[in-house]
């Protein structure tokens, strides 16, 4: 959109970086509380399932060479294919018509 001229003054990525964390407690926490309420509105019948997903940076054999993960907190096992890894595993909320309602690092 940039690139054809649409959007004309775009925040640079630091610049709305910024700007977001500038926002204060109270409106983050009044925002996920609409956002809570419309979606146990939106979800009558209540029913969810959790499931989590690896996102592997690096095997355990790479870990010497890996820059962003190396503490032991990030270590992860993978049971289907039975080894290690380093990186973050997602877990995720989804209702019973498979509309995502959470999903974190975890």
């Amino acid at each position: 959109m940039v690139e054809h001229n649409y959007l004309k003054n775009l925040l640079s990525k630091s610049r709305f970086n910024r700007r977001l964390h500038n926002i204060d407690e109270p409106i983050w926490m009044l925002l996920f509380q609409v956002i809570a309420q419309t979606f146990k509105e939106l979800n009558s019948g209540q029913e969810y399932i959790i499931d989590s997903f690896p996102v592997p940076v690096c095997d355990k054999i790479r870990i010497d060479r890996c820059k962003i993960y190396k503490q032991e907190e990030y270590r992860g096992y993978i049971a289907s294919k039975k080894r290690y890894f380093y990186g973050l595993r997602v877990h995720m909320l989804v209702n019973k018509s498979g509309n995502r309602i959470l999903s974190s690092p975890g």
